[in-house]
């Protein structure tokens, strides 16, 4: 019976009336052009039936690529070790952005649609990319010496349910001269949420001792300057350069009403001044019989201003109140450069090497008063410079072995040396010194089964980039604790297993992908216990093993200040599967419309520190289920549709608390009209569902090992509603 299913199903897709993209694995494709049966084509002539404004509006309509804009919000490469040369998945004239804090879809958006001539999915591994990629990677095509030039204004208005309204503009202006082009842009960006909550807490008895009612706010302001360039030189060389300069401000202000007996409140703020700028480019050129030299640069720099304030009961002259004062300056340095050299037919090969310089220095200080009349106390205080210096040298060798079977292989050395220095308060410092050497191996292999039905297998080893806050104290307001820094933290190195599968339907109906896949962590990142532990008998320091191995007693807890951090421990791993589906649904009469349906079933497990239990990690949810819906009505240039996300339930956890999470649902929609060729009006309801869980808190005394229960805490966590309407255009 699901046989006639199935075959009812392509019958109908194959029937779909719809303007179909040029396939590469066409049946009339040459045999020795077979290896290029992984691209597929969408002509800018595709897209003129949904009058496109951007780029962007090009690539929502092409079924299968939403995750790769979703990952594109966070900008490629943040948080990268290095350049590297995988995990960018979107390149302009096939090369990458040269920066690393690119929002490349805020880029995207930024290129008018008029200046596309194609747009290439290359699916699985490809050679004579700037990047490695075991999935699908998109090259767009522009327009070559083009002359117009070319204005992008965007106006958007949000309007949150606590009746705030926040205006945000974009500007971008691109043109040509010569072998000139260039785009600028400015950009104001707005963001503010309302949160209503209510807690009940119960004591150890868990008999319900109050509650407390919750206003919470916060916003987030910036500018945003953005500028590219690129100049093709007559003898086939190419420079492209990239500069963002972005001054941002964040606020945070809670305020926390007990109710009931004598009501106490608390106020709390956190205000942070940031900025950031980079500068990044790239240059090519020929070497003759050496093939084909790529260079790229990245510089960048970070700061970071915040302070905390909490207080408690205005209303008390008695009352009591903390401080947080947090100085931060980041930096990263990174070059790049290799070539391409010819070795034989089908193959090609690529050589190079990379220098990365990594800076952080930062300062924490923590003061609180006990009573009003008492003088401020300095309760903590942490000040760390770190430096990093990586070096790696690479080759990367992509052979076609036969028409439809690709191998991509690379190894890459990388040496690094990591100096972090604690200064303590009377000037003393406390360094570490550690040089580590690294292999990084990675194979990929592509099979074209059939033209439209591709394997894909790939092996890889990575090394996590550092995240250097974690070396430094820091304040957890929501738990009200200190959180001591950490400066032997190492990478965490993992070897992926993906084995991945894909198939596409004809005429452009659709994809159907599936992935499994295994990773082992090494040195793997969590929480751990950092306490200088003594016995019960005469306060002798013992291991963490000696402790879980003694009966807990009351002497024993006298006798321990209990310190968890941010640590590494041996191993972790991490399984799963990832199904995804994108449908036009022309097989049901509506072909202008694309259904969406993603399923992810993971498992990442360690073993909990605190427990000595193997458990997930940290806010991590085992099922996660999407569905994204999008119908194009091309006759009145009207477009709407929705997101729809659902995530099973997860646990944050600590030394003194355990935070399980109900199962949440997160829900948007959207409309969209064409008022002409170059002028659209969007609206957009965001957070549609509102709730986002439950949330459970159970607080412990001291150690989650002695399972004494100090309190437990309800709350139902809430996502503002908003609505948003933007007028986009080009000129």
């Amino acid at each position: 019976m699901s046989k006639y299913i199935v075959s009812a199903v392509y019958v109908g897709l194959l029937s779909s009336t719809v303007l179909t993209p040029t396939l590469s694995n066409a049946a009339d494709v040459e045999e020795d052009a077979l290896s290029e049966a992984s691209i597929v084509t969408y002509e800018a002539d595709f897209f003129i039936q949904y009058d496109p404004v951007s780029l962007l509006d090009m690539l929502q309509r092409i079924p299968g690529i939403s995750d790769v804009l979703n990952s594109g919000r966070r900008g490629q490469g943040r948080g990268q070790r290095g350049f590297g040369n995988s995990g960018d998945q979107i390149l302009i004239d096939g090369k990458r952005l040269a920066g690393k804090s690119n929002n490349i879809n805020d880029t995207l958006s930024r290129i008018p649609s008029t200046q596309v001539v194609k747009i290439d999915l290359i699916r699985g591994a490809s050679s004579g990319l700037d990047v490695q990629s075991d999935g699908l990677v998109i090259n767009i095509i522009l327009a070559e010496g083009a002359s117009q030039s070319t204005t992008f204004v965007r106006v958007m208005g949000e309007y949150t349910f606590d009746h705030k309204f926040l205006p945000q503009f974009l500007v971008s202006h691109n043109g040509a001269k010569g072998n000139l082009n260039y785009t600028f842009s400015v950009e104001r960006k707005n963001d503010n949420g309302y949160r209503p909550m209510e807690e009940i807490f119960f004591d150890e008895l868990d008999n319900q001792t109050g509650t407390q009612n919750i206003e919470h706010e916060f916003g987030f302001r910036a500018w945003n300057f953005t500028t590219n360039l690129g100049y093709n030189f007559e003898d086939g060389a190419e420079l492209r350069l990239n500069g963002l300069f972005e001054p941002n401000q964040f606020f945070f202000h809670e305020e926390r009403v007990e109710l009931g007996g004598d009501p106490d409140s608390l106020i709390w703020d956190r205000d942070t001044d940031n900025g950031r700028w980079e500068v990044g480019g790239d240059y090519s050129r020929n070497l003759g019989f050496l093939g084909r030299s790529k260079t790229l640069f990245v510089v960048n720099r970070g700061t970071e201003d915040t302070e905390v304030f909490r207080q408690r009961d205005l209303t008390d002259p008695q009352y009591t109140y903390r401080e947080e004062f947090t100085d931060a300056v980041r930096s990263e340095k990174i070059f790049r450069t290799s070539i391409t050299p010819t070795i034989a037919a089908g193959q090609t090969i690529e050589i190079g090497g990379e220098v990365a310089i990594n800076t952080f220095d930062k300062v924490f200080n923590s003061f609180d008063r006990d009573e009003a009349p008492d003088p401020l106390q300095l309760k903590s205080a942490d000040n760390v410079e770190i430096q990093e210096n990586r070096y790696e040298v690479f080759a990367i060798h992509s052979y076609n072995i036969t028409p439809k079977f690709v191998m991509q292989s690379s190894l890459t050395t990388e040496f690094s040396n990591i100096i972090a220095d604690n200064i303590f308060a009377d000037n003393t410092v406390d360094r570490r010194d550690t040089s580590l050497t690294y292999l990084k191996p990675r194979v990929n292999f592509r099979y074209d089964y059939t033209e439209r039905d591709q394997m894909r297998l790939t092996v890889e080893k990575k090394v996590s980039q550092l995240r250097f806050d974690s070396f430094v104290t820091s304040y957890d307001a929501q738990n009200d604790e200190v959180r001591v820094g950490n400066t032997e933290l190492l990478p965490t190195q993992t070897w992926e297993f993906v084995l991945g599968y894909e198939h596409r339907l004809a005429n452009d109906a659709g994809t159907f992908e599936g992935q499994a896949y295994y990773h082992h962590r090494i040195d793997h990142q969590t929480r751990i216990d950092f306490t200088e532990y003594r016995d019960d008998i005469g306060g002798n320091i013992i291991t963490v093993d000696e402790f879980f191995n003694l009966p807990p007693s009351a002497a024993l807890r006298d006798e321990t200040d209990f310190v968890p951090t941010q640590g590494n421990i041996d191993s972790a791993y991490i399984y799963g599967i990832d199904l995804k589906s994108n449908l036009r649904l022309g097989f049901i009469g509506v072909p202008d419309a694309v259904l969406s349906l993603g399923y992810r079933f993971e498992k990442r497990r360690s073993l909990d520190q605190f427990t000595q239990l193997m458990r997930n990690f940290a806010r991590h949810s085992d099922h996660v289920y999407n569905i994204n819906y999008r119908h194009d009505i091309t006759s009145i240039g009207l477009a709407y549709g929705f997101i729809f996300n659902i995530r099973s339930d997860w646990a944050n956890y600590d030394m003194r608390y355990f935070q399980p999470q109900s199962p949440s649902a997160r829900m948007s929609a959207f409309a969209e009209y064409n008022l002409s060729q170059t002028i659209k009006m969007r609206l957009d309801l965001i957070e549609i569902t509102g709730s986002q869980g439950h949330q459970t808190t159970i607080r412990y005394t001291d150690h989650i090992r002695f399972n004494e229960i100090n309190a437990r805490e309800e709350r139902e966590n809430n996502k503002p509603r908003a609505l948003q309407v933007s007028l986009q255009g080009s000129f």
